[in-house]
């Protein structure tokens, strides 16, 4: 048992490294989920479609990200197409996701990569860490899975697992702790077949080794876990401190004019969505209401009756928002759609439970 940060250093290994890989790779072999972007790599060879993957599933659970995942791959099939789109098209079809700017990051990656063929594709950790929007442990996946790189990655999947392996009650996301695990994960990795080891470690964390309730005798390195063979495995890893969220009142204004719909584009200098297309928004603080950012005209002054609250929530802001619908005499500065055009063209899901609070008062 270790519950000291300080034990860390000398942390020695209770078994042989074939006692974990070997076990852990036969497991992942005969269980491993037909995801879709793993057949598609299995059909293709296509690093670009595994870069697309793990850019999804970055803060962004499996089940929101396949059907996302099909939609983007048809919209831009291929780094090329991706970096010909525009910011806009790269929106929609990442749209439902959150944390837009990782999108926005690809893009960039997607237009170097086109502007600089001769650095197509990265073959290593290093190469790929340099691009934008990818960090440690996307550029750990790409080049073990793609390029045979043997650079293990380490998330919270992995962190569980080895602090159950190791009995460590501990916080997991400690910096040392993190920094001990890529060491550890580089002594036991499989320098033959990365790629697979690293997601066979990731997939045990997904799977049996799981927050709550482990499956510990479907756990194909039961044998060597010590938490397993102590019963503390609801004590290793120590639980995370709990996010404390930010209430927050916003207004949502639907504009219309002439049985349309518009839609505005967010200003770079907003607190929530920044430069995704949607619905004016104002933020209320205590007795005052503001718009969320600059926008190009005056926040109505005494706004119609509201159509009703959604509840949402983006990074650690709990968020209340009232719809208002908004009769608009300008067009200047908004896009204008058909109402059953407007949820395709749709980037956030705020703006999405809007509309359909709009609809529901047709």
């Amino acid at each position: 048992m270790i519950d000291h940060i300080e034990n860390i250093a000398d942390l020695p290994l209770h078994f042989t490294e074939p006692q974990f890989r070997d076990p852990l790779l036969s497991w992942y072999q005969k269980n491993k989920r037909p995801l879709p972007w793993r057949l598609v790599w299995m059909q293709t060879q296509d690093p670009y479609v595994v870069w697309v993957s793990e850019i999804m599933l970055q803060q962004t659970v499996i089940k929101a990200v396949i059907p996302a995942y099909d939609r983007f791959l048809k919209a831009f099939p291929s780094y090329k197409h991706l970096a010909d789109a525009s910011e806009d098209q790269v929106r929609l079809a990442s749209r439902g996701l959150g944390y837009y700017r990782r999108f926005r990051m690809l893009h960039q990656a997607a237009q170097h990569l086109n502007d600089h063929p001769e650095d197509v594709w990265p073959t290593n950790f290093k190469a790929w860490k340099a691009l934008p929007g990818v960090g440690d442990y996307t550029a750990a996946a790409i080049a073990s899975i793609c390029f045979n790189d043997a650079v293990p990655v380490v998330d919270g999947n992995v962190e569980r697992v080895f602090c159950r392996l190791f009995d460590i009650r501990l916080i997991p996301n400690l910096p040392r702790l993190k920094r001990k695990f890529f060491e550890l994960g580089q002594s036991l990795i499989s320098v033959s077949h990365p790629g697979d080891y690293n997601q066979a470690v990731m997939e045990l964390g997904q799977t049996i080794c799981t927050k709550q309730n482990p499956n510990c005798s479907q756990c194909p390195v039961a044998k060597v876990c010590l938490a397993k063979n102590n019963s503390s495995q609801t004590l290793a890893p120590q639980s995370k401190q709990k996010i404390v969220y930010e209430s927050v009142g916003l207004r949502l204004y639907i504009p219309s004019k002439s049985q349309k719909i518009g839609l505005i584009q967010r200003p770079e200098n907003s607190k929530f969505l920044k430069g995704t297309w949607g619905f004016p928004t104002a933020i209320e603080d205590q007795s005052k209401v503001a718009w969320d950012g600059k926008l190009p005209f005056t926040l109505p002054r005494a706004p119609c009756e509201s159509l009703g609250t959604i509840r949402h929530s983006i990074t650690k802001h709990k968020i209340q928002a009232q719809i208002f619908p908004w009769a608009q005499k300008n067009t200047a500065n908004y896009r204008w759609f058909e109402p059953e055009d407007v949820e395709e063209n749709l980037v956030s899901n705020l703006d999405r439970k809007a509309w359909k609070a709009y609809l529901r008062h047709l």
